[in-house]
């Protein structure tokens, strides 16, 4: 199954780099937003080493990622700034710009790693690379073999890792999608 598109957050785009599998979000999405802001600042800012592959992502022939500039489109500024300055009041610029592109967009899902912060993005479907390496297995996209290599990779990488299994991080996905209410937009007909 592959998703319409999802508006993307720095950090997800950076653990994926890390482990060369920026690729593994095409197995769910025909598109993925980045706002400006997220790619001049957060990505520029914090990617390191890592820019370069993920800007070689974004600028490859027939790539899904797409930057987009709100303040060049009326429209999607109009309907995005309200969102993004109530959501600064309790969120970092970062995701308050994915939750603003997602409403004037009409696109659902933000990818992000800063977990953290979801709690006050309940208007969306957060998905967090566990979540998409959990989807890509239901979906038959990857053996789950291949996506609990990218997941121990990234996890030993990060500054908080899990002590989950991915088996483990598989359910917990699977229940918060079914929490949440998400399965049928996600398209999960059973777990």
């Amino acid at each position: 199954m592959r998703y319409i598109g999802a508006i993307s957050d720095t950090d997800i785009l950076i653990n994926l780099a890390k482990v060369d599998r920026l690729d593994i979000l095409e197995c769910l999405f025909k598109e993925i937003i980045i706002p400006q802001y997220v790619y001049d600042i957060e990505i520029r800012r914090n990617a390191g080493k890592y820019y370069s592959i993920i800007n070689h992502a974004i600028n490859k022939a027939g790539s899904i990622f797409k930057v987009l500039d709100r303040k060049k489109d009326k429209s999607i500024d109009i309907l995005a700034k309200d969102i993004i300055e109530d959501m600064r009041k309790v969120i970092g610029p970062g995701e308050s710009e994915c939750a603003g592109y997602a409403h004037a967009l009409r696109i659902p899902i933000i990818i992000s790693d800063n977990y953290t912060e979801f709690k006050w993005m309940d208007d969306f479907i957060t998905l967090t690379h566990r979540n998409i390496l959990a989807l890509c297995v239901y979906f038959g996209d990857i053996e789950r073999d291949e996506a609990e290599d990218i997941f121990s990779r990234i996890n030993s990488q990060l500054s908080y890792p899990t002590q989950d299994t991915f088996d483990e991080q598989y359910r917990k996905s699977m229940n918060r999608f079914n929490k949440n209410g998400w399965n049928s937009y996600l398209g999960i007909t059973s777990v």
